[in-house]
């Protein structure tokens, strides 16, 4: 489980924004209730629901260089990933509203199901410090709150439109998953770490920061958020049985093991593919292999949940 270290608590009347991605699965729809609840609970002095990705990222940015200290995001795993690297690093505490499709970030949390209740919560809860991923290419860098990814997952962000996750929830992964796993090819992986070097075949290798990993589904029940460490492995060999095997494996909640996972714990490793990869960074396409990744411990201030039990996972499903 995550062990939660409180760095403050928050007060209901510290000055507050709230940014939504209207086109997270029921962000549109739920604004004005989150603006209304939120009113009540704190001292809201901002909302916003831009209608871009760059207007969502340039209004984040106004808020914490106006010195907005308390932003709160509403959006699923792409939108939170981008208010994160505006967010890294400073000392402004980001709260969030899951309101997309698979919300892993959000599972993780602790979050509480109904608004009202996470409002009191983003009112007066805790503030703790979180670990994020960093992805660095030659050019380029960017964090990431849940998973880095190359192969399978890359296929399926392109077939899960927008439309089809609002559409279908849930039910849009399974058809888009044996698409995907048919249109990836088999590609070479090294992975070099801790002067080592590791070289296999798969379709799919995952960078994970933190315990969850697709919604309130996957988990990794020997990490967390705050445990210093990235957990790469890959999801099966050359077959694709082997894929769905470590799947299951992760499904029901056991512990990976196996040659065909390629397990290992990591503050930093160096990936490069054979061809060469895109990378997708929280459920979005960004760059291509090599890429070094790390943790960068810490970074983040959220709020959640303190009080940790057995169904940390119960409350941040969609609504």
């Amino acid at each position: 489980m995550w062990s939660v270290k409180i760095q403050r608590q928050v007060q209901p009347q510290e000055p507050t924004a709230l940014i939504v991605n209207p086109h997270s699965r029921v962000g549109g729809e739920r604004f004005e209730e989150a603006r209304r609840t939120l009113g009540l609970a704190l001292n809201l002095v901002y909302s916003s629901l831009p209608g871009t990705e760059e207007e969502f990222v340039q209004t984040v940015e106004d808020q914490r260089a106006a010195g907005i200290r308390r932003i709160v995001v509403g959006g699923g795993d792409g939108t939170l990933s981008a208010a994160a690297n505006v967010l890294a690093g400073s000392p402004v505490v980001m709260g969030i509203l899951p309101f997309g499709t698979g919300n892993t970030f959000a599972a993780g949390l602790n979050l509480p199901g109904s608004l009202s209740a996470l409002a009191q919560l983003i009112a007066a809860g805790p503030s703790v410090a979180i670990d994020l991923g960093l992805a660095r290419t030659s050019g380029r860098q960017r964090y990431f709150l849940n998973t880095a990814t190359l192969g399978v997952s890359e296929r399926l962000t392109q077939l899960l439109t927008p439309e089809s996750k609002k559409r279908l929830g849930w039910m849009a992964w399974p058809k888009g998953v044996r698409r995907a796993i048919a249109m990836t090819p088999v590609f070479q992986v090294r992975m070099e770490f801790r002067h080592r070097i590791a070289a296999f075949k798969t379709r799919q290798l995952i960078i994970a920061n933190g315990r969850n990993l697709a919604g309130p589904v996957f988990t990794l029940d020997n990490a967390s958020h705050d445990d210093g460490k990235l957990h790469v492995f890959s999801l099966g060999g050359e077959d694709w049985w082997s894929l769905l095997q470590v799947g299951l494996v992760l499904f029901v909640g056991r512990q990976i093991s196996g040659r065909s996972a390629h397990y290992e714990q990591v503050k930093q490793v160096h990936i490069s593919a054979e061809p060469s990869m895109a990378i997708d960074i929280d459920g979005e396409v960004w760059e291509q292999t090599p890429c070094t990744f790390s943790v960068s411990h810490g970074a983040l201030q959220v709020i959640a949940n303190s009080q940790n039990n057995e169904n940390t996972n119960a409350g941040a499903r969609p609504r």
